[in-house]
Order: C-alpha cells, then sequence, then structure tokens
C-alpha cells in the first residue's frame, strides 16, 4: 500500500509507501503513523466493498432494473429493490464509511 500524495511538514511526497520504517524517518512521530496506517487500512477495505457491490449490481441487479423498466409492473420493480438489498447485506460498508 501507498500513500497516494501525502504533505509534511508543507513538503508534498508522492506514493509513499506506507511503511511505518519510512514513515517515522521521514519525521513523522509513532502516534501519527499508526493513525495514518489505520485510516489508510480502512479506506482500502471501504475501496474494496464499494467495488466488490459494483461488480454484484452490475451482474446481479442491473438486468432486473432493466427488465422492471421494461416491464413496468409493481413486482419487477420489487424483485430488483429485493437484490439491491441482497447485495448491500453481502458487501456491508465498514463502520467508518
Amino acid at each position: 500500500m501507498f500513500f497516494k500524495e501525502l504533505t509534511i511538514n508543507g513538503v508534498n511526497f508522492v506514493n509513499v509507501p506506507a511503511d511505518p520504517n519510512i514513515l517515522l524517518e521521514m519525521g513523522i512521530s509513532e502516534a501519527e503513523v499508526a493513525t495514518m496506517l489505520d485510516t489508510l487500512t480502512k479506506e482500502s477495505g471501504r475501496l474494496e466493498v464499494l467495488s466488490e457491490r459494483l461488480a454484484a449490481y452490475k451482474a446481479e441487479s442491473d438486468p432486473l432494473y432493466m427488465e422492471a423498466q421494461f416491464d413496468g409492473t409493481p413486482e419487477s420493480l420489487q424483485k430488483w429493490r429485493d437484490k439491491v438489498t441482497e447485495i448491500k447485506v453481502r458487501y456491508p460498508l465498514p463502520d467508518n464509511a
């Protein structure tokens, strides 16, 4: 993992490895390093879940949505809504989202 952008003491860095030793050498305190790595890990997990959701929406719920738009029945709309809810339950967002 990397920090895409990082500003330390007014200096901008790009693609900084998320390595505690490197961050400490750059003058970041241990507490700040711990916080930064925790935030990066949570954001990475959040992005992974969003990616999985997107793939599931495209494969599973989008076809049902198109069918519901064509069909126009309350039943087909409910089938699509149920599938969206199922995907959200299957891929819950982390608490920090």
